[in-house]
């Protein structure tokens, strides 16, 4: 890894966020609530004795981190047994679904997937990850502040609790998309976070979808790309917010059979192990939940390029 400036983590007051956000509060002083003495009319109320005025305690308000669902529920077509699902990759590319209505692909929530590198003074890069995070910045932040803005739509923040050799996370904001890059412990240097947060651009489709580019040294990986066993050219992860997910990753039309990429996988969220997957028409399709939807998903999906 080439070396740089290193980035400095500005400590913070700790803030709400990932397993459940924290609302929140400012105290204001309790009012004082006078005293009214009953009155006798045979005799002089006596003197009230003085109230001791409680110190007023300043408390900071902070920013509120919004818990939102951050995918995109594409309205299916069709009647009867069948539907149909258009859908926008990454890079662009379209496809549509035809799967049994039973599925109810529609209500999973499409999340994107894509990974890249910079390139530059003749070395290939160091790869990473970018993928949407299910409850957006509010999973992030888990309760813990935010170390600092590279830019205007880019922030980064602590690394997630309890993972070994993970590092800090560039967190891209588009619309209301929120994208993770995850780091490594070692951690990029300042210069090559910045030049993720000034080359990687995201523009949404009419219909809600987060199509990316790039430009300057930051190189998106393509379609049927393979690291180290692992697909990480663009995808699509349907569903995450329960037990069921489908990942759909185009590989080309060269390979509809996905020939050429062996024993290879998709890098699926963590939380959901892969129970089975599939590959044709120049798609591989990745399963996880309940036994009959992955048998279904996998036997009975229907993936078309447009």
């Amino acid at each position: 890894m080439t070396t740089g400036r290193v980035d400095i983590v500005e400590q913070g007051p700790r803030r709400p966020r990932r397993a459940g956000i924290a609302v929140l509060v400012a105290l204001a002083a309790v009012p004082l609530l006078g005293i009214l003495a009953s009155r006798d009319t045979s005799r002089p109320a006596p003197a009230p004795e003085p109230t001791p005025v409680p110190e007023k305690t300043p408390v900071p308000v902070r920013d509120a981190v919004s818990v939102r669902s951050n995918a995109v529920y594409p309205a299916a077509d069709g009647a009867g047994a069948t539907r149909t699902l258009r859908v926008t990759f990454p890079d662009g590319s379209r496809a549509e679904l035809t799967y049994p209505a039973g599925l109810s692909l529609d209500s999973l929530g499409a999340r994107p997937y894509a990974g890249g590198r910079l390139t530059g003074d003749g070395d290939s890069g160091e790869f990473r990850s970018l993928t949407a995070p299910l409850y957006g910045e509010a999973e992030i932040a888990a309760g813990r502040p935010m170390i600092r803005r590279l830019t205007g739509g880019v922030t980064l923040w602590p690394g997630p609790l309890g993972v070994d050799g993970a590092g800090s996370v560039l967190l891209f904001a588009f619309g209301d998309w929120r994208l993770a890059l995850q780091d490594e412990r070692a951690g990029m240097t300042f210069e090559q976070r910045l030049a993720w947060a000034e080359n990687l651009r995201g523009t949404l489709t009419p219909d809600g979808f987060l199509t990316l580019s790039a430009g300057g040294p930051l190189r998106l990986s393509r379609p049927g790309e393979v690291r180290d066993g692992v697909l990480v050219g663009p995808q699509l992860w349907l569903g995450g917010l329960s037990r069921r997910m489908l990942v759909l990753a185009p590989v080309g039309r060269h390979d509809p059979g996905c020939g050429r990429l062996g024993r290879a996988s998709v890098a699926l969220d963590p939380r959901h192990a892969i129970s089975g997957s599939a590959c044709r028409d120049g798609f591989y399709l990745a399963a996880s939940g309940d036994e009959s939807f992955v048998r279904s998903a996998l036997r009975n999906v229907r993936v078309r390029a447009l």
